[in-house]
């Protein structure tokens, strides 16, 4: 393996990484064996590819640091017809002047405004409507995929990838990065996370957060009535937890917390474009529909709410959901409106059946 296949990803080796691979590139001497391997070093790693065009950038927005001597000097003695192994040792060399005079111009590429471009967020809001659901990939390489009718916002932090889950639910995929931790807040609570992938919901009071893979955090502030006259009377405190792969945390108050295990086939087929149910009550599959849609279920026969419905939906296609009710005996359609589909107990005939998907 390549040395530089071995740089750790530490925040002066990427980035410096990334320079000498630039000034190969540059030279007009990189071998096919060499572009191969930039292109490997590239897709090993997002940070790579987000290092290399901070480099990229950097290079262009210095346009006169192209004629710097220093810089001249350096290209020119490495185009020379040197035998290959000073050749070798003058690429280093432009590597290092590279590096050497990106630094020193106007501080346009220090390590630490680097890294800190590489990892900031921008502060941006992405929405998705009633019915509508988006992914986006943020700038650290991460993926976030919307869920109908969400609001997400990421604002900028040196330190820390900040992410605001105003409204809905989204699907999160984290670029690993131990040196800067990804946090979702979502009414009032934060969620973090290094590198894994978790699903989290809003819900009317309702909050849920569903771990696919890895390890995050969950933490909320708790008041707590202070015992000592002298005091106020709430102390701030901290309620925090921890979830492992395959669990899930549903809060519907501060202390009210549960934290089980997660059917994640179910909870997040969402992010598919289906939607599955296994035995759960007409009542709640009509309510979770109705996310979807703007022409809503209504149950005229209160014995419908708790009929165990199972299967995989389109949510966007409510005609075909109430008509399968209908041919597994489940409901049958009393009338039906652009705004609303009125269900009625099915007929005596009709037996109920799995509805399957």
């Amino acid at each position: 393996m390549s040395p530089i296949h071995e740089v750790a990803d530490a925040p002066d080796t990427v980035e410096r990484a990334a320079a000498r691979w630039f000034a190969r590139r540059r030279s007009g001497e990189m071998s096919e064996a060499k572009a191969r391997e930039l292109q490997a070093w590239l897709d090993a790693n997002a940070a790579h590819r987000a290092a290399y065009d901070v480099v990229s950038r950097a290079w262009v927005r210095a346009g006169l640091m192209r004629s710097a001597p220093e810089v001249l000097q350096l290209r020119a003695r490495h185009r020379r017809p040197f035998p290959l192994a000073r050749r070798v040792l003058a690429s280093r060399a432009m590597a290092a002047g590279l590096v050497a005079a990106v630094v020193g111009v106007g501080g346009l590429f220090g390590v630490q405004t680097a890294w800190e471009q590489l990892h900031r967020l921008p502060d941006a809001t992405y929405r998705t409507g009633v019915g509508e659901q988006r992914t986006i990939r943020l700038a650290d390489g991460s993926r976030v995929t919307l869920n109908t009718d969400t609001i997400v916002r990421t604002r900028r932090s040196g330190a820390r990838r900040l992410i605001y889950l105003d409204r809905g639910q989204a699907f999160f995929k984290v670029a690993h990065d131990r040196a800067h931790p990804f946090v979702v807040t979502a009414a009032g609570r934060t969620v973090t996370a290094l590198g894994t992938a978790f699903d989290v919901r809003l819900d009317k009071g309702r909050f849920q957060v569903v771990l696919v893979e890895g390890r995050v955090k969950v933490e909320a502030p708790v008041a707590a009535a202070a015992h000592d006259p002298g005091t106020p009377a709430e102390t701030p405190r901290s309620q925090a937890t921890e979830l492992i792969a395959g669990s899930q945390l549903v809060a519907v108050s501060d202390r009210d917390w549960k934290v089980g295990r997660a059917d994640i086939p179910e909870e997040t087929a969402w992010v598919t474009g289906w939607l599955k149910f296994d035995g759960q009550p007409l009542g709640d599959v009509a309510a979770e529909l109705g996310r979807y849609s703007n022409q809503r279920i209504v149950l005229t026969d209160p014995s419908l709410a708790s009929a165990p419905v199972s299967g995989r939906f389109r949510p966007e296609n409510m005609g075909a959901f109430v008509r399968a009710l209908e041919t597994y005996g489940i409901a049958r359609v009393a009338s039906e409106s652009p705004t609303e589909i009125r269900l009625a107990a099915p007929d005596k005939n009709i037996s109920q059946r799995d509805m399957g998907g």
